[in-house]
């Protein structure tokens, strides 16, 4: 088929307000088009960031390829006067990863500079966008409900949840390009699931979603190809963590006011009427 290009009026993004889309990219063009972005990287940066702010952590996101060009990874933490996280996965306990597990054994409410090949690329992307969230599996529901909360604010008029997806150079070394990740369909399709529930329209992109987390759901992301990646490497206990579903009331949101755009925190769980 020809390419014949999209003509100068088309606007892929829907009148709806939620939407799903893919990677850095995707969220790089729904930040310029004034939507609030959830980055899902459900194994493991969305489920790591979870759990660091629920201990209080406070959390410095910038890609790889950012943090290079800051000298490197020591030298990006000392100038913002944070911690590097580690460049291995496995680290004894006190230090700290991006695996969660690491989190669990670590000093609560510490400074750490996070980065993750999918992730944290995602949130950087989206820099310019009017909220930045970071969703997963574990707080599916309270991110939906921040999100609402956002909308009815008027700080965006659409949000665009995005499934971060995986390198193939995970599972096949010295392989470029990038693949869809089952964990980020589902775990996108759950926030999106949740943001019907709370009234909230969505795109043909976003229902399939929201229909995939229903049907075949979360239990069959453990068979997954990054779950089985992990297990083979001996973070079965990181897999069980990002798998779990609702038990988390937090959300990692990043700090208004920062000049950085990178700082996130938890910020307080209203209290209902």
């Amino acid at each position: 088929m020809t390419d014949v290009g999209a003509p100068s009026s088309f606007d892929p993004w829907p009148d709806q307000h939620v939407h799903v889309e893919w990677g850095p990219l995707g969220a790089r063009l729904a930040a310029e088009r004034g939507d609030a972005v959830v980055v899902v990287d459900v194994l493991s940066f969305s489920t790591t960031l979870d759990v660091a702010v629920s201990r209080d952590f406070t959390c410095h996101v910038y890609s790889g390829a950012e943090i290079d060009a800051m000298g490197g990874l020591q030298a990006a933490a000392d100038s913002m006067g944070a911690r590097p996280l580690s460049k291995r996965r496995r680290v004894p306990p006190g230090q700290v990863s991006l695996s969660p597990q690491s989190l669990l054994h670590a000093e609560p409410g510490q400074r750490v500079l996070f980065t993750s090949l999918n992730g944290a690329a995602a949130a950087g992307a989206a820099a310019a966008a009017p909220a930045l969230l970071v969703g997963g599996l574990r707080n599916a529901t309270a991110c939906a409900r921040a999100v609402a909360r956002l909308l009815d604010e008027q700080v965006a008029r659409r949000v665009t949840v995005v499934a971060c997806g995986e390198h193939w150079s995970s599972t096949q070394p010295h392989v470029e390009g990038m693949r869809p990740s089952l964990e980020d369909w589902i775990g996108a399709g759950v926030i999106c699931d949740r943001l019907a529930q709370e009234g909230r329209t969505l795109s043909p992109e976003a229902q399939v979603a929201a229909g995939a987390a229903r049907s075949p759901g979360p239990a069959v992301l453990a068979d997954c190809v990054s779950a089985r990646e992990l297990v083979a490497a001996g973070f079965d206990d990181d897999v069980a963590l990002a798998l779990q579903v609702d038990v988390s009331g937090v959300v990692p949101t990043r700090l208004p006011g920062d000049p950085s755009g990178r700082v996130f925190t938890a910020p307080p769980v209203p209290v209902a009427d």
